[in-house]
């Protein structure tokens, strides 16, 4: 194997210039190459977590001190919102685009009699027969001349491609964080407005200063840039000072791609095809932000004013219990650094690390000598830590909170996707099968360590959780490689505890017609 992977980089270092040898060097390409091939152990599933084991339930009455430690860190400026949205909207649309590529010429009856069979088309006769609920509708209608009406009772299709396309509003290509999702009385937001909007509300330091830090494509920046200004010139609130920053997913975490044969894959042009290795990437970025405390929430995660309440009072829920336990955390650091060490404390610290963080200690830990344990505590609590609410399940399609086994047999709690899993597994089939919860991306994370210095985010992956994704080309089958999920490999070491929260505060947008669910209706 290891001849035919150095004949595959003799080709590969030949057609590319040195620009791109600097960006994928041999090495990384090579153990890339490796894993394609060898494949990627599922993980090891033992149980689903569950309220009272994994997952907490924060009590009423604990809820005001939270608030404090929240109040204290976020007037500090300690706070910054990190959201990916570096994404277009093509998914979001792919129902309406099946249906044009299935149909040519159809109007709104044909639509309706095609639905009652046809899941893809059934989503586009709800989207053109209540095209004037969507917050865009009004922009859609300068595309159509005035014909709106006429023309999605008789022609839908050129509505459909007003939506979409290049000479309407483009909205299968533009980033979805500017898309329309919201329809107020006096104005329409796009995602991107909402989350400045959300971020008002929980993120102000003394000098309503509010950081928020949005990944992008960089053939993006532009749409961004306009809706800034657009939000400025709105005054939603002229005492905030908004500290926004945007990063890009860096091309040295691309993955190189093969072909079914394990050959390096060359396009018409003769030319290595590197893609995108997922939100994993964007671990690097993360690590570069050189944060203090950091909300994680995808893009498309955002609601209605009537529902915002609910949703800031659960991310300052979540942030003060990040803030207790870093305070617990730090104060048995420092005491673990010194020499004179009160022996009752290891006791203590097994409790805290089992009861509170859900780290099992060792089968023989009470046998091992005083400095070995402390070892063990230091390492365990010298991370990055990360409080993930989760929500019930309600069927949704998504990762989960599991305890999982590690190469070392130890447990811990993971953030588990569908694709990690061995479903050929019926044991692993069914502990998947029976969560309770679903991971919704809402993290708040504590990235500095006891003494103030940031970790290198990077020494706490679990690489070995890459995922390999197969795609079509030009009619041929190819693979590659993407990074250990974002808040799954990704963070799998860090210390992590979930807490359920309420099903309001997830409002995702994966298709259109999830902006008539309620959480998107004012």
């Amino acid at each position: 194997m290891t001849e035919f992977i150095n004949q595959q980089l003799e080709l590969l270092y030949s057609s590319i210039p040195e620009n791109e040898v600097r960006l994928h060097p041999p090495a990384k390409v090579k153990s890339q190459m490796l894993t394609l091939i060898k494949g990627v152990k599922p993980v090891n599933l033992q149980k689903p977590c569950r309220i009272g084991d994994g997952i907490i339930r924060i009590d009423e009455s604990k809820e005001k001190f939270l608030f404090e430690l929240f109040e204290r860190a976020c007037s500090a400026g300690r706070f910054t919102k990190f959201i990916p949205a570096s994404g277009a909207a093509t998914r979001m649309f792919s129902k309406l685009q099946t249906t044009l590529n299935k149909f040519s010429n159809f109007d709104i009856e044909i639509l309706k009699v095609l639905s009652a069979e046809d899941k893809n088309v059934k989503a586009t006769y709800r989207v053109i027969s209540n095209i004037n609920q969507f917050a865009f509708y009004e922009d859609l209608k300068t595309y159509l001349n005035d014909e709106t009406e006429n023309l999605v009772l008789t022609n839908p299709r050129k509505v459909i491609e007003k939506i979409l396309f290049a000479d309407g509003l483009n909205y299968s290509n533009k980033p979805k964080a500017v898309l329309k999702f919201h329809k107020y009385q006096n104005d329409n937001r796009s995602a991107f407005i909402e989350h400045l909007i959300e971020s008002y509300f929980y993120q102000k330091d003394v000098q309503n200063r509010i950081n928020i830090h949005f990944t992008i494509s960089e053939e993006h920046k532009n749409y961004f840039d306009d809706e800034y200004k657009k939000f400025l010139n709105s005054k939603y609130f002229p005492d905030a000072k908004y500290n926004l920053e945007y990063s890009v997913q860096s091309k040295t975490t691309d993955s190189i791609t093969l072909t079914l044969d394990n050959e390096i894959y060359f396009d018409e042009n003769s030319r290595p095809l590197f893609r995108p290795a997922g939100h994993g990437a964007l671990l690097e970025n993360l690590n570069n932000l050189k944060g203090d405390l950091i909300f994680i929430k995808n893009i498309d995660n955002v609601c209605v004013d009537r529902l915002k309440p609910i949703t800031v009072k659960y991310k300052k829920l979540l942030a003060g219990f990040l803030l207790l336990i870093q305070k617990q955390v730090f104060e048995y650091l420092t005491l673990l650094e010194q020499e004179k060490f009160p022996d009752n404390k290891i006791d203590e610290m097994i409790k805290f690390l089992e009861t509170f963080l859900n780290i099992p200690k060792p089968v023989r830990f009470n046998l091992w000598e005083l400095k070995k344990k402390r070892n063990f505590l230091f390492s365990k609590l010298n991370r990055p830590i990360r409080v993930c609410g989760v929500v019930k399940n309600e069927g949704q399609p998504g990762g989960a909170p599991f305890w999982v086994k590690q190469e070392n047999g130890e447990l811990s709690l993971q953030i588990v996707e569908s694709a990690q899993v061995d479903f050929n597994n019926e044991e692993q089939k069914n502990i998947f099968n029976n969560s309770t919860h679903f991971n919704p991306v809402d993290l708040v994370c504590a990235v500095k360590d006891y003494k103030g210095e940031n970790f290198n985010l990077l020494n706490f992956a679990d690489y070995d959780t890459s995922l390999i994704v197969h795609k079509t080309i030009n009619d041929r089958e190819i693979k590659s490689l993407e990074l250990p999920g974002l808040w799954n490999g990704s963070m799998a070491n860090w210390i992590s505890v979930f807490v359920e929260v309420p099903i309001e505060t997830f409002n995702p947008v994966k298709e259109i017609v999830d902006l008539f669910n309620t959480g998107h209706i004012e």
